[in-house]
């Protein structure tokens, strides 16, 4: 059985990223649980919901390494969320389990290139010899409708609440491929379709639906596919489970998928 503490694998991944940490991040530190954890196994998620905690432990694993937050608030802030019946019964059973948290998130931005991009990208089923320039995310695709484009999207990755904003029989042919919030311009003259994790449906700089329903009017080729913030980001959990794994042998990592939180009536 492995003697592994969680300080020692965050050790390890401070070690490998190949740039410095940023002590200063608020994100990126243990949000539950701490170094001194015996680690038996260790899951990667996208968003560390009470579910995936309770199968990543039915999975054997007690160190659960997130892309986003564990108490519903960036700042991962109990203060606000203590005397919520929610927290007590997550933190209860994260407590009975030996479960300890470490979030990654912008150091898993900052890295070269961002596994959350490569992870979409696999997922989308993208081939990279169509990339414009190495790691540009901007794909030249033979010519299709946006239409079709989106069903195969959804087809690949399972997404049933994927939106689309666009005339869906337009001819496309040059993506733009964004993840979470990190919507491209659509307004950019080599760009017809954006794919992003979420958004504003208005008030942003060009880059809402209301301006690509302006642009289909008036028959510019535009669309925007929104995947949904997990469903976008959660491709590049695998990836952080594959490299965590390459420097930690002694115990099994793998991932436990949120998941789309979204459903759709019938």
């Amino acid at each position: 059985m492995s003697t592994l503490t969680a300080g020692e694998i965050v050790a390890r991944v401070k070690s490998n990223l190949g740039f410095p940490w940023r002590e200063s991040t608020y994100r990126d530190t243990f949000k539950f649980g701490g170094p001194d954890t015996v680690v038996n196994g260790i899951a990667t998620t996208m968003f560390c919901s009470y579910d995936a905690i309770r199968r990543a432990v039915e999975a054997g694993c007690n160190m659960i390494v997130p892309h986003e937050d564990t108490y519903w608030n960036d700042r991962d802030d109990v203060s606000i969320v203590s005397g919520d019946p929610a927290y007590k019964l997550k933190v209860d059973y994260m407590r009975e389990h030996d479960v300890v948290v470490f979030r990654i998130h912008d150091h898993m931005h900052a890295q070269k290139p961002d596994f959350v991009r490569v992870g979409l990208v696999r997922a989308l089923g993208l081939d990279s010899k169509l990339e414009t320039a190495p790691q540009s995310q901007h794909f030249t695709l033979p010519e299709t409708t946006l239409g079709e484009l989106a069903a195969r999207f959804q087809q690949r990755l399972g997404d049933k609440a994927i939106r689309v904003v666009g005339d869906p029989a337009a001819k496309v042919s040059k993506l733009q491929v964004g993840v979470g919030y990190a919507t491209p311009p659509i307004n950019a003259p080599d760009v017809d379709v954006v794919v992003s994790g979420e958004g504003q449906e208005t008030d942003g700089f060009l880059d809402s639906p209301e301006y690509v329903l302006d642009a289909a009017t008036l028959g510019i080729p535009k669309g925007w596919i929104m995947l949904g913030h997990s469903v976008s980001e959660e491709q590049g959990m695998l990836e952080m489970a594959q490299w965590i794994k390459s420097f930690t042998p002694e115990v099994p990592v793998q991932l436990v998928r949120t998941g789309e939180p979204f459903w759709v009536p019938k």
